[in-house]
């Protein structure tokens, strides 16, 4: 929690919005922004020691946000309750704003999905 509390923050400060989803064993993100910022803190993320395994699934430029109101959202699915959790049916539809690009909803499907 201390690790979103404070990308949320630096994320506002950097214009920097996106989704962070955990499916109980790993993470799957999306930033988007300013293409320089949105490197550095993936730059940044590949450097700090407490994330191992990181991997650019895609990198492109869009014309919309998709998530342009948050600076990060965060959902696990099956979390002990909270807010925060998901149900393991719940549709990623209902999880992402609407007009979310469908293939960027296809990932975040299969993604929420395994186990």
């Amino acid at each position: 929690m201390s690790i979103l509390e404070q990308s949320q923050s630096n994320n506002y400060e950097r214009y920097v919005t996106g989704f962070l989803a955990h499916n109980g064993r790993v993470f799957m993100q999306v930033l988007e922004g300013p293409e320089e910022e949105v490197r550095r803190t993936y730059t940044n993320i590949c450097e700090d020691p407490r994330h191992t395994g990181v991997t650019q699934i895609m990198g492109e430029t869009v014309q919309q946000r998709a998530f342009e109101d948050w600076s990060m959202n965060y959902h696990r699915v099956d979390a002990p309750g909270g807010a925060m959790s998901v149900r393991r049916d719940e549709a990623v539809e209902d999880l992402m704003p609407q007009g979310a690009p469908r293939d960027l909803l296809a990932i975040f499907a299969k993604f929420i999905s395994v186990r």
